[in-house]
């Protein structure tokens, strides 16, 4: 348990410390790559020792899997999600100038490329482009854009802004160095005859794949420096006025966490916090819009896990719906909002305030061997207690647990490890599953398992997980990590990473043969 003060907001008029703002993306990450580990993080106002002293006690007894809580008048607060109605709300004007003077880090990523082109196309505006790379000497463009790749990608993309009305100019430069930061912005306002910065939208960012216990302070820190020194950098620029415009785009990893990120999160969970900083402080138009992922673009492009992570409910955003979704957000006085969730899903329903969804009627059986139940009962819908349509899981016991007195034992019954679903259970369907199942079952030392079934809910660990992915090496001869199993801990995720690494080296060995075909013919 992770106990502060301050470091949680439940409405506008309390400050929140900053500083503390990266704990709560890593202790949402902690669980999903431990699931033996409960992470909770409290708030208590600064209120006698004894009283908080009292709180902490009473979280310790709570068994509730609320992973934030804050106490205020002594009532009980956990965070949830909440679906905004924008139409319902008071809408503004886009709060873009014409000829204004925009800054935008990582700005010839695919996205920065984007916002880029709508405020020279739209506002004939003059941006400044900030990125890490470093652009080679013009002349020698056109041999770049022949050779391809990404630096090419990036030439491209700076040339057809410049064709666009209004001024652009890109500089490589570190964004956390803010002496050098400073410098560009000082001397690009000068050539345009101002010394005021209208916006800046901050893109910029590094994500880097690894489990929390392989993390350095090193590796940590090159994460956290674009999001966490990279922002204050751009937020101390002393062109921005009060009223400015200041964008940060952050990930719905700040808030849910997330397998193998957990710097990325966290820097992502500062991110959501500054920007209320910055209205309450900094006196700035601060907005932070939390996305799932760009499909195809800035660090989402190329990702082959795209279907597994939309089985999460985090949606892939088009071009079309991501610039459309930032102009609509901009249009309303709402400083966070989370982009690309898909609310029907159970990851992130259960984070919503309608809790009643998440509680589900089970009926419990046992049979003689002889026969099971008919479909049109297992079928059957049932109404809840305000008559609203409920459906029900159906469980086969081999026997009904029973107290010392005989009767039935209802809390363990209730306990998942006594069965499954004759519904939800779902056995391997091909001969990889069939694989991945048998492993698990040695493994593990189960009988049965179901290809959704959550490797560590069956009593896996670490060492466990360890000798599954050695097993897991051999038998199919690929190269697989550990923060596989983490990130997807059931048969059917594991059978669709294979799948995808089988396609690609297919693809690669379809290309090779492509490629010495050629050099024969030349030849």
């Amino acid at each position: 348990m992770y106990v502060a003060n301050n470091s949680q907001s439940l409405n506008p008029q309390e400050a929140i410390s900053y500083q503390k703002a990266t704990v709560p993306g890593l202790l949402k990450t902690i669980p999903q790559e431990n699931p033996q580990w409960q992470c909770r993080h409290l708030d208590l106002p600064q209120n006698s020792l004894e009283v908080n002293s009292d709180r902490i006690l009473q979280e310790l007894t709570i068994d509730a899997k609320d992973s934030e809580v804050a106490y205020r008048d002594g009532e009980r607060w956990v965070s949830a999600l909440e679906k905004i109605d924008l139409p319902s709300k008071p809408k503004q004007p886009l709060p873009f100038k014409a000829g204004g003077t925009y800054l935008i880090s990582g700005g010839l990523g695919g996205i920065g490329v984007e916002i880029a082109k709508y405020l020279l196309e739209h506002y004939q505006a003059k941006v400044l482009l900030l990125g890490r790379t470093s652009l080679p000497d013009s002349k020698s463009w056109e041999s770049y854009l022949q050779q391809g790749g990404k630096l090419a990608e990036k030439i491209k993309g700076y040339q057809q802004l410049q064709k666009l009305d209004g001024e652009v100019i890109y500089q490589g430069i570190d964004i956390a160095n803010q002496k050098a930061v400073q410098e560009v912005v000082q001397q690009t306002l000068s050539g345009w005859n101002t010394q005021q910065l209208d916006g800046v939208i901050h893109l910029a960012g590094l994500m880097q794949e690894r489990l929390l216990i392989e993390e350095t302070p090193e590796s940590l820190a090159e994460v956290l420096r674009p999001k966490l020194l990279g922002t204050w950098v751009l937020h101390q620029l002393p062109e921005l006025q009060p009223k400015s415009l200041f964008i940060n785009f952050s990930s719905i990893n700040g808030f849910f966490g997330g397998t193998t990120v957990g710097a990325y999160a966290a820097a992502n969970s500062f991110l959501d916090a500054f920007c209320y900083y910055q209205r309450d402080r900094g006196q700035l138009q601060s907005y932070c819009l939390a996305w799932s992922m760009w499909d195809e673009m800035g660090m989402s492009r190329g990702y082959q896990m795209k279907q597994l992570t939309q089985a999460k409910g985090y949606l892939a955003v088009g071009l079309s719906q991501g610039m459309s979704s930032l102009l609509a957000s901009l249009c309303y006085d709402q400083p966070y909002l989370m982009v690309g969730l898909d609310g029907s899903n159970l990851n992130i329903r259960r984070f919503t305030t309608v809790s009643d969804t998440l509680q589900q009627l089970t009926a419990y059986f046992t049979t003689n061997g002889k026969g099971k139940p008919n479909v049109s009962v297992v079928e059957r819908q049932v109404q809840d207690a305000v008559g609203k349509p409920s459906s029900y899981a159906v469980v086969e016991l081999a026997e009904i647990p029973l107290t010392k007195e005989g009767e039935i034992d209802i809390d363990l019954l209730s306990q998942s490890n006594l069965g499954r679903s004759t519904q939800e259970r779902v056995k391997p369907r091909n001969e990889t599953e069939r694989q991945i199942a048998q492993i698990w079952q040695e493994v593990l030392g189960v009988s049965q398992v179901g290809v959704d079934d959550n490797f560590f809910e069956l009593g896996g660990n670490s060492l466990l997980a360890t000798q599954v992915i050695s097993r897991l090496r051999q038998t199919f001869e690929k190269e697989l990590n550990l923060k596989l199993l983490f990130e997807y801990p059931t048969i059917i995720g594991i059978a669709q990473n294979l799948e995808v690494l089988r396609q690609v080296a297919q693809n690669q060995s379809i290309l090779t043969s492509e490629t010495e075909e050629k050099e024969r013919f030349l030849l």
